[in-house]
């Protein structure tokens, strides 16, 4: 799921992402976002948290915090393709 001052929840509470039926390595979901900050992570706990170290669409374990420069509702995509190559997507629709 996605969490931050840029969430529904803020930093209190996760808003959930839903596995594709068609692709078991992507997470999708359709989020009011305010203007804030995000990060990703998993089974609503801090042990697997990822972030953007250099804005680069690029997600690290512990990273930076992901900033939304503008408040609306956007389509997330996280694609957990191999460990390495962790990256996500913020479209605003």
């Amino acid at each position: 799921g996605v969490i931050g001052s840029a969430t529904v929840g803020g930093w209190d509470a996760e808003t959930a992402l839903t596995r594709d039926s068609g692709n078991p390595d992507l997470w999708k979901g359709t989020v009011t976002l305010t203007v804030g900050e995000l990060k990703f992570r998993a089974n609503n706990a801090w042990d697997i948290n990822f972030g953007d170290n250099g804005a680069n669409k690029s997600l690290e374990y512990g990273g930076d915090n992901i900033a939304v420069a503008e408040a609306g509702n956007y389509t997330i995509e996280l694609s957990l393709v191999g460990v390495a190559k962790y990256t996500y997507k913020l479209t605003k629709n």
